[in-house]
């Protein structure tokens, strides 16, 4: 089972009080042990704690600092919130496999091992801070290394953002001519999906760097609210088969199990949307043609309503050529959605044709 270490970062990442305390520890030069456990008590008794200090007082950083100046383990709940005890033996069995060459690495991985819950190491050597749990470990880096990578993760998905909403730019173009080719969709799908892989390797910093990373998170909540929506709609639009999701983001759906890598592959995106493809040029030959879910969706007509409107009209050829009585006539489209609906479509020409014109000008 993976473990991204959410429950732990939450409180000790920068400005924490258990954050604070451990950079006190590294700024000394000092080592520690810290073990976070609401089963102290079960574990004296089996013996895999052995008492040093019961202290047993409210956690502040400055009290973590001093009893790190002792050799021992200290014992915290789990929360952070009570340091228990200073100065303990920790006495995890021996017979469970540890890589780590430090006393304080190794006994920690074991411990959290043989009780699945969260150790903290503080290597007074290597300024290094380690957290297991379980059979999952991850290095603690400091700010000054974290925030940079994020900001990196940030702008790479920002690119890839800007393109996915060209290639639908371009998309849109297309559609009013009718020459859209499925190496176009794939491309789009494809650096949609790059844009959200990117935006979630960033929320992993995001969530080292809490309240640090404020203005980044909203960069990161705002990809990820817009991204979703138009990804999802043009999967509706552009997969062989039309799918039963309720709501376009849901088709993401139909590539779960992929890999990162396999997003940067066309052949096997365009399998995912149901096509017969045998190698990547194939999909410069094959035209496809929309359903107009994207457009339908624009209006914030009810999904189940869009549905019988794509039911009826089949692709957005026909849709575009529909009048306000034929979209009446659809099961849930009264005067007021037909209407709507109309006034999308005219908007869609229109803003295909100053594109197209743009476009021209540029060439």
């Amino acid at each position: 089972m993976k473990n991204d270490f959410s429950e732990i970062f939450s409180f000790l990442a920068p400005g924490k009080k258990l954050r604070n305390g451990i950079d006190l520890i590294i700024s000394a030069n000092l080592g520690a042990l810290i073990f976070l456990t609401d089963n102290a008590e079960e574990l004296l008794t089996k013996g895999l704690i052995q008492l040093g200090f019961v202290i047993d007082c409210d956690f502040e950083p400055e009290r973590l600092y001093e009893l790190a100046k002792m050799d021992g383990a200290i014992v915290l709940n789990k929360d952070a919130t009570k340091i228990l005890y200073a100065n303990a033996q920790l006495n995890p069995s021996s017979d469970i496999p540890s890589f780590q060459t430090g006393m304080r690495h190794r006994t920690a991985e074991r411990m959290a091992k043989e009780t699945n819950e969260v150790l903290i190491a503080v290597s007074k050597r290597r300024n290094q801070v380690s957290i297991y749990q379980g059979n999952h470990s991850r290095v603690l880096y400091p700010e000054i290394i974290i925030l940079p990578r994020l900001n990196q993760e940030i702008a790479v998905a920002q690119r890839y953002k800007q393109s996915f909403f060209e290639l639908l730019s371009e998309i849109n173009i297309s559609e009013m001519e009718n020459r859209v080719i499925l190496s176009n969709v794939v491309e789009a799908i494809s650096k949609g999906f790059m844009t959200l892989k990117v935006a979630e390797k960033a929320e992993k910093y995001l969530l080292e760097l809490g309240e640090a990373a404020e203005s980044s998170r909203l960069e990161i909540n705002e990809i990820n609210r817009i991204t979703p929506r138009y990804l999802g709609a043009l999967i509706m639009d552009y997969s062989k088969n039309l799918l039963e999701y309720q709501y376009p983001q849901d088709s993401l759906n139909l590539f779960s199990g992929l890999k990162t890598e396999d997003f940067l592959n066309m052949k096997i995106i365009a399998q995912k949307l149901g096509y017969d493809i045998e190698t990547e040029d194939d999909l410069e030959e094959l035209f496809v043609s929309p359903r107009g879910f994207r457009l339908l969706y624009s209006t914030k007509i009810p999904s189940i309503i869009v549905r019988n409107v794509v039911e009826t009209f089949k692709n957005l050829d026909s849709l575009m050529k529909a009048n306000i009585n034929e979209l009446i006539n659809v099961p849930g489209i009264g005067k007021k959605r037909a209407e709507r609906i109309n006034r999308a479509i005219k908007r869609k020409s229109e803003f295909s044709e100053k594109l197209s014109s743009e476009m021209e000008e540029l060439e």
